[in-house]
């Protein structure tokens, strides 16, 4: 029976990892649940749960705290601003502190599950370094830039040897950093600052919310409205882009009245809301820049008796829905876990490679599928 079992146990595990290699399963996606695999090779789930083991066991696959592993990252990233390979130096065994910078939402774990990310990865490889998390989330827009510039002159001043942030300030803010502290590497997460090269761990914005309109317009809504968060950041202006670009590509009109750029104010959602349907043809569909304000918009349209799904479907970014047991509202996904992991990884990178290295900038870009609720409904009979 031993001999029967690893038989089975190495066909599977070779299977996933030819998968690996030809790209059916990306570095950072989720692979399947043991069930599926056992029912697609026709083994006993035992087999499927040796096989993930022997893959993590080889690197291939990373554990997580979701029920199943994913595809590990490859040593090198998966883009590459200037191509010269910095050499790898003997790292220093003196315990030595990384910051994580990061807004952390009460009611939103995504902040903590980037922080688990790289605290799992230093864990796991026995880093010498350790890890310190500085949380700039406050409801107000002021409070967070007065937090976020206090916590990186701290860290920095401190000694810290990196800088893993998920930026709120402006970009010449950044670029001010970064001249003061050059030697100092910083792996930007989310989002990134403009017009820099940098190293970078996120998602295809434009490409996930390309995605997501165009499940909109294959139910057949053509006035799809899309609500903005505050502000100019990459992601903000990239999941813009992508909306535009599902349209141009379907060759529909693209609707300014029906694109919304929010501010800061408290009575944003009710003026969105009003704009919106003063049209003389109000939209169908609603794509926002982030679950936040999805659920914001829901909350008001809803008081004003419009319903979500009948009457309007709404589709957001980030997947918060995956944290409450309501389950409602189609999403991308946004992997936060795996931003983590794959941050701390360049990271780790960066100061073995040490301060005197040629600097070979790298974009991590993560996979982000639509996760498709009850929030839309098709219009096509």
């Amino acid at each position: 029976m031993r001999a029967t079992a690893e038989l089975a146990e190495s066909a599977v595990a070779a299977i996933i990892e030819e998968r690996i290699k030809t790209g059916i399963y990306v570095p950072g996606g989720r692979m399947p649940a043991e069930r599926a695999l056992a029912e697609e090779f026709g083994v006993s789930r035992r087999f499927a749960r040796m096989a993930y083991a022997r893959l993590i066991e080889q690197g291939l696959l990373e554990k997580s705290h979701y029920r199943t592993p994913f595809v590990a990252f490859p040593t090198k990233g998966i883009s590459v601003e200037r191509g010269i390979e910095a050499p790898v130096a003997e790292p220093s065994r003196a315990v030595q502190t990384i910051a994580a910078l990061l807004p952390s939402n009460p009611v939103f774990p995504g902040g903590l599950s980037i922080v688990s990310g790289i605290h799992k990865v230093l864990a796991d490889t026995e880093s010498p370094h350790r890890l310190t998390f500085l949380d700039t989330f406050h409801k107000d827009r002021p409070e967070v830039l007065r937090r976020e510039a206090q916590a990186v002159q701290s860290a920095l001043e401190s000694g810290v040897v990196g800088l893993i942030w998920w930026t709120y300030c402006g970009d010449d803010a950044i670029q001010e950093i970064v001249r003061e502290y050059p030697h100092t590497p910083i792996v930007f997460i989310d989002r990134y600052p403009q017009g820099m090269h940098c190293d970078f761990v996120g998602i295809d914005d434009v490409e996930s919310s390309r995605m997501a309109v165009d499940y909109l317009i294959d139910m057949g809504h053509t006035r799809i409205a899309h609500l903005m968060d505050p502000g100019n950041y990459s992601t903000i202006l990239e999941r813009a882009q992508g909306y535009r670009a599902a349209h141009q590509a379907r060759g529909l009109p693209v609707a300014e009245e029906l694109i919304v750029h929010l501010d800061w104010d408290e009575r944003r959602m009710e003026r969105a809301f009003e704009h919106l349907y003063s049209q003389p043809d109000p939209p169908t569909a609603l794509f926002t820049s982030n679950d936040f304000i999805a659920h914001e918009f829901i909350q008001v349209a809803e008081a004003n008796g419009v319903r979500v799904t009948e009457d309007l479907s709404v589709v957001g970014h980030g997947n918060i829905d995956r944290y409450t047991p309501r389950g409602f509202l189609t999403s991308v996904e946004q992997p936060f876990e795996m931003i983590g992991r794959a941050a701390a990884k360049l990271m780790l990178r960066r100061l073995e490679a040490g301060p005197d290295a040629p600097r070979s900038y790298q974009q991590v870009i993560l996979p982000a599928p639509l996760v498709m609720r009850t929030s839309c409904r098709s219009l096509i009979p």
